[in-house]
């Protein structure tokens, strides 16, 4: 799999086709029963403020690009537990050519990140390797791009991104998953949206949209709880770049499995011996 590959398989989707008739950039939305109307400003505000306490979620991620005469789509199902932020990451694995020819599950726990492939059983004839993100150095960069790539579909990140924006704007009320939501889109600078976070969430923030471009374009749509239930995030950059990211959330605040892999099946290995090991 490229590493241009890996930055963007966490997150994507196809683009949809809205219609802004009647809508303003600073559109009202009904809030909840007994709520005052809310800009769509204010909205991204709220979401990002409800979603700081959320204890897990499930998410379905779809990713669609096209660099070149390259089109490419894959899907992945995502659980995270935020008490010892935890995440489990399933998507398919792509050989050198691009081809998917077996599953991978990426899990993040604690300081140590493991995936699991077919492959990996063939060449260190162990199903896992964990690799200790303490001890990461600057070219390490196909972890790095692995770390971006399971924290694509973060919706607390994603909500405080869109709090940058100055032209988000309320399409309108839609049923999403079987939830009614509001659907808003909008784009933001990414530099001034990056200004917003602390340096360890910025430098995640730069490697989950670096793929979009300077200016992303977005749509997301909230719940009547402030619950963020659908984003899609796509890049402009041409007919011949495109990066269409799509994530649906599922589930907030159910229990979640996530645990480490049996000891008796892993292989404990340095960031910088994966190198050469299909990952």
């Amino acid at each position: 799999m490229t590493m241009a590959g890996r930055c963007v398989a966490g997150a994507a989707g196809l683009a949809l086709v809205v219609s802004l008739m009647g809508c303003s950039a600073n559109g009202n939305r009904p809030g909840r029963a007994g709520d005052s109307p809310v800009t769509a400003a204010e909205a991204m505000g709220q979401a990002a403020s409800r979603l700081r306490s959320v204890q897990s979620y499930q998410a379905s991620v779809s990713v669609s690009t096209v660099v070149g005469s390259t089109r490419k789509h894959l899907f992945g199902e995502m659980t995270s537990r935020s008490k010892d932020q935890a995440l489990k990451y399933d998507v398919p694995f792509f050989d050198k050519d691009g081809n998917a020819i077996s599953d991978s599950t990426q899990i993040l726990l604690g300081d140590r990140l493991y995936i699991k492939n077919q492959v990996l059983l063939e060449v260190i004839h162990k199903s896992w390797i964990g690799i200790p993100l303490g001890g990461l150095k600057p070219a390490d960069t196909h972890v790095t791009a692995l770390l971006a790539q399971i924290h694509q579909p973060d919706p607390l990140l994603h909500a405080r991104m869109f709090t940058a924006s100055r032209d988000v704007h309320l399409v309108g009320r839609e049923t999403t998953g079987g939830t009614p939501t509001t659907r808003y889109q909008g784009t933001f600078v990414l530099s001034d949206a990056l200004a917003r976070l602390d340096a360890p969430e910025r430098t995640e923030a730069q490697a989950v949209y670096g793929p979009f471009g300077t200016t992303p374009y977005f749509e997301v749509w909230i719940d009547d709880h402030r619950l963020v239930r659908k984003i899609n995030i796509v890049s402009r950059r041409g007919a011949k770049h495109r990066v269409n990211a799509t994530v649906n959330y599922s589930t907030f605040d159910t229990p979640v499995s996530i645990a480490a892999p049996p000891s008796n099946d892993l292989e404990n290995l340095p960031g910088s011996a994966t190198e050469n090991i299909p990952i």
